[in-house]
């Protein structure tokens, strides 16, 4: 999940306050909030990212470690596994991870074949990945960290 999925859910479980209060709040123009939030790529500076994370009560480093983990990258990555007909490695929000081939990819989600059977997965879920090469596919579906 990039730094601006995470801030986007951020927003939501804090009651989704417009960009404009949150500006009134922070100081923090609204329309770049909005860019963070909806850009592909990472948008943002570290300090903008700081108070952010401040404003929501959590961890900055949470944050900031997502900021070099894009939608963009993503998009590259699983592209990348496709057409290379390797595996990916999807290591979820919620401590599962999953390995398997990519076999189709859009905006919103990714499937992937996993020991035969086809996981589709909700992109803004994916926390990190990792390009496999082929002899280190194994079943998953597995527990684990995104470490």
């Amino acid at each position: 999940m990039s730094s601006g999925d995470y801030l986007r859910f951020l927003r939501a479980l804090h009651g989704g306050k417009d960009f404009f209060t949150i500006e009134a709040e922070t100081g923090i123009p609204s329309g770049l909030m909005r860019q963070i939030e909806q850009r592909y790529r990472a948008v943002g500076d570290e300090e903008t990212l700081r108070k952010l994370a401040e404003y929501y009560g959590v961890d900055p480093e949470e944050v900031l470690w997502r900021h070099e983990w894009s939608r963009a990258r993503l998009t590259f990555a699983l592209e990348d596994a496709m057409r290379e007909d390797v595996p990916i490695r999807l290591y979820l929000r919620t401590g599962e991870t999953f390995t398997g081939k990519v076999q189709w990819v859009d905006l919103a989600a990714t499937c992937l074949n996993v020991d035969g059977r086809e996981i589709v997965i909700q992109r803004h879920w994916v926390d990190k990945w990792e390009l496999l090469p082929e002899e280190e596919e194994e079943s998953t579906g597995e527990q684990g960290s995104p470490q």
